[in-house]
């Protein structure tokens, strides 16, 4: 079998679509294509360069991006004369315009992406300043970078730059089983999801390197395989070898892959891929092998057309925003549904987008999407691995996974039933199955499925900081850890920019030798001088939870020592705030703008995978806008989302 499978040599390596794009069409030159997928994308700009990333390579012009021998192109991005870089440049070969020289896939000096580039970059390893998550704030200045919440709203209307996106891990997975409607589609890791800020799904970081594409290669020709042996028939109208046959397996299939329609010059090349074998079937598995690994499937587009009435600006197609309100919502590929509606022009208005919105949202994918958003979050989705240590108490799976599920019922309670981002926090009800109940010292609750119960009376304080999966996930494997919860309070929940911490220092507390509490070995570690300057703002505001164990446990003493729960947050628009227990930290956060603010900042980055860009606060403040005028209900920061100017448009990022 010839065609891609063929293409044993084929390497494809760089951080950009347009080098993905090279190298499809080096792919479809060894299988005998000289245009078709070999043109340069339609959704490229007039250069050939992609925007959404500061270090593009940028194929040459014409119908074949860079050239039928040449990579390089015109605009020769490996160098003037050797396309991808010397012989040593792991950044290309005559088929990979990489880069620089040494420099795999991006500028001599950032492999990551640009300065700007919360993936990476020589001056910024999480983001930048008010960036929720980490930044790059002076070590030695342990003073959390606060932001201002009440700062006034700006009017500005100014979406964001162009960008492509690759799939997340997740996405791709999702994005076959819809495909192919079958859940057993042959299961892999072949995509890398750095973790930025907590999260997946930063855009400058998800990118393809060498044994990236030839694990992905591998893995689409065994999909492929599996695909022709198992579902020819569901995947394709007819299964004759003839021209028309072809055809239209290729729109109907190639329409779900791109999802948009295929141009006529990409039909006209997938069917010279098929013609070429010598029954319906190798065709079909060679087509279906070239799909899985073609960019479009494995890049969100999110470009648009120069919009005449707005100088500057790009407006997204219906399919663009199809694919970004279906990955946002589901991670995975628009369905049917939501692809007519994008052909039938029925994806034009703010209205249209929230009623497919509202349809999405009742699917159990959207309901697995924002639990994944909500762990991401609170930094909870490493709860079934983190170590514990079972001489202290069994934390089985199974209560593990009740407690993450408690969290998720929760909050999806919330936003469903229009709760507000106050009610996280005092809500006094939430959802537990026998066995959490049992673990939390409930009575009532016989069923293996959750219920709802009532918290009034009971030692459980209200909202998320009484989750078990807060309390356990944010503690040692022994004991309370006051440092890791204060962490998130401040980091996740308030959005303060916490310094990171010096570079070999040993953290790690001393024997608990003549103290009987956590309390005390902490107040002991934070007299050091070195320590102390970071630890007076985080053991204070983490002393609050002092009355839950490690595993989240209520305990009114420990050693024979009554628990004190007394300490105070600083660094607040208030000055300083007292503290007594969890339930007076929960009321607090209840009422900050902080913590308003700093769930807009946290979601938008899950929704449009860039935490640092030029126009982040003008979108942010149209989220917030729309979140204020109807109460900050969870609901209403979503459709704030939706809503804002970045989600139909772009500007030319530079």
């Amino acid at each position: 079998m010839n065609g891609v499978v063929g293409a044993r040599s084929f390497r494809f390596g760089v951080p950009t679509a347009a080098a993905l794009w090279l190298a499809t069409a080096a792919a479809l030159g060894a299988a005998g294509c000289s245009n078709g997928l070999a043109a340069a994308p339609p959704d490229l700009d007039d250069s050939g360069q992609t925007p959404g990333h500061n270090n593009p390579s940028t194929p040459g012009t014409g119908s074949t991006p860079g050239g039928s021998t040449n990579p390089g192109g015109t605009n020769n991005p490996g160098g003037s004369t050797n396309p991808g870089g010397g012989t040593n440049n792991p950044g290309g070969s005559t088929t990979n315009p990489g880069g620089g020289t040494n420099n795999p896939g991006g500028g001599t000096t950032n492999p990551g992406g640009g300065t700007n580039n919360p993936g990476g970059g020589t001056t910024n390893p999480g983001g930048g300043t008010n960036n929720p998550g980490g930044g790059t704030t002076d070590p030695n200045d342990p003073t959390p970078v606060i932001p201002d919440p009440g700062a006034p709203l700006s009017d500005c209307s100014t979406p964001g730059p162009r960008l492509v996106r690759r799939l997340t891990s997740t996405q791709y997975r999702n994005t076959l089983v819809d495909l192919f409607q079958d859940q057993n589609v042959p299961e892999e890791i072949v995509l890398s999801d750095p973790a930025i800020n907590g999260f997946t799904i930063d855009a400058d970081a998800l990118i393809i390197r060498d044994l990236g594409a030839e694990l992905l290669m591998n893995y689409a020709e065994s999909v492929a395989a599996w695909a022709v042996q198992n579902k020819k028939y569901q995947i394709s109208p007819c299964t004759s070898h003839d021209q028309a046959c072809r055809r239209r397996f290729i729109e109907s299939f190639g329409r779900k892959v791109y999802r948009q329609p295929l141009s006529e010059e990409q039909i006209a090349a997938y069917e010279q891929l098929m013609a070429a074998e010598n029954t319906f079937e190798d065709g079909l598995h060679v087509a279906v092998t070239a799909f899985l690994q073609s960019p479009y499937l494995l890049y969100r587009r999110e470009l648009g057309s120069p919009d005449a009435g707005t100088p500057g600006q790009f407006k997204l197609t219906p399919y663009e925003i199809a694919s970004q309100l279906s990955y946002f919502l589901t991670d995975s590929m628009p369905d049917q549904e939501l692809l007519d509606a994008a052909a039938q022009g029925r994806l034009e208005s703010l209205e249209d987008i929230d009623r497919e919105a509202e349809r999405l949202l009742r699917t159990d994918r959207a309901k697995a999407t924002l639990a994944h958003f909500l762990e991401s979050w609170l930094e909870t989705d490493g709860l079934i691995g983190k170590a514990k240590d079972p001489n202290v108490f069994n934390l089985t799976e199974s209560l593990r996974t009740a407690m993450l599920g408690e969290t998720r019922q929760f909050f999806l309670d919330h936003l469903f039933n229009g709760g507000t981002v106050s009610d996280l926090f005092m809500s006094r009800h939430t959802f537990v199955n026998q066995e959490l109940a049992s673990f939390y010292g409930l009575s009532g609750v016989n069923a293996s499925g959750f219920t709802r119960v009532d918290l009034t009376g009971t030692m459980r304080p209200p909202g998320l900081l009484g989750h078990g999966s807060f309390l356990t996930m944010h503690a040692l494997p022994d004991n309370s850890s006051p440092v890791q919860r204060a962490f998130v309070v401040r980091e996740r929940l308030l959005c303060h920019d916490l310094p990171p911490v010096p570079e070999n220092l040993d953290t790690n507390l001393k024997p608990p030798e003549g103290v009987k509490t956590n309390r005390e070995r902490y107040v002991r570690h934070s007299e050091d001088d070195v320590c102390a300057a970071c630890h007076q703002h985080l053991d204070p505001v983490g002393f609050a939870f002092e009355h839950y164990d490690a595993f989240g446990r209520y305990r009114d003493q420990e050693n024979g020592v009554p628990i004190d729960a007394t300490g105070v947050l600083t660094n607040v628009p208030e000055g300083e705030v007292p503290l007594d227990g969890v339930e007076s930290l929960a009321t607090y956060l209840a009422s900050s703008d902080a913590v308003r603010s700093c769930l807009v900042r946290y979601w938008t980055y899950f929704a449009y995978g860039r935490d640092q860009w030029a126009q982040k606060e003008c979108n942010h403040d149209s989220v917030r806008r729309e979140a204020s005028n109807n109460g900050y209900t969870l609901k209403s920061i979503l459709t704030g989302i939706l809503h804002a100017p970045h989600f139909t448009r772009r500007v030319q990022d530079q």
